[in-house]
């Protein structure tokens, strides 16, 4: 057996969800406009837009800050979400 071969471990095929997904979510979630969200994080809401929309992407330390400093919720919980399927609000 390969020492480097990777087991086939269902968990590892999960995909990671992007910035736009986690931010899409987290904003319905707590039932914010892109509006609101934008005032609130000092950006355009075009900006937002286009990040949710996959125009652009956001920078992590922006994800990070949207989701925590605004929404209050914890990255990584979103992402344990998104990655599982445990939620259907898309």
């Amino acid at each position: 057996m390969n020492q480097f071969a990777v087991p086939n471990d269902p968990a590892l095929n999960k995909r990671t969800p992007k910035g736009a997904d986690i931010l899409k979510y987290a904003r319905k979630f707590r039932g914010y406009t892109q509006a609101e969200s934008a005032a609130s994080y000092g950006i355009e809401e075009r900006t937002l837009r286009r990040w949710e929309n996959n125009e652009f992407n956001p920078k992590w330390n922006d994800v990070i800050g949207l989701i925590e400093d605004v929404y209050s919720l914890k990255v990584i919980k979103l992402i344990e979400e998104l990655s599982c399927g445990t939620t259907d609000n898309n």
